[in-house]
């Protein structure tokens, strides 16, 4: 009889490989946070800040459908999709045209 060697069981498991995925949705929601002009001082932020959410979002996406995970893969690049839109639209109806 043999003994199976530790690496063979060293697979990951499956919340450790979507760990990725739920840092950059984390991060896409972050930023996006941060567009509005909270404090009101006038000040533009780099025009990065309006993409970024949206590769986030499908990188991670891309990472979820690599880890197998067909629901967090799409929930992920809908995240990214939808979260500047969804943005503009909020601050829209709050404050008005």
């Amino acid at each position: 009889m043999t003994t199976p060697s530790p690496r063979a069981n060293s697979v990951p498991p499956r919340g450790r490989k979507l760990l990725a995925t739920w840092i950059l949705m984390a991060l896409a929601v972050a930023i996006t946070l941060l567009l509005p002009d909270w404090g009101g001082s006038g000040a533009l932020l780099p025009a990065w800040f309006m993409v970024a959410p949206v590769l986030l979002g499908l990188v991670g996406a891309w990472l979820a459908w690599r880890a197998g995970s067909l629901g967090w893969a799409i929930a992920s690049g809908l995240l990214g999709l939808v979260l500047v839109p969804g943005l503009l639209q909020t601050v829209t109806l709050v404050s008005g045209p």
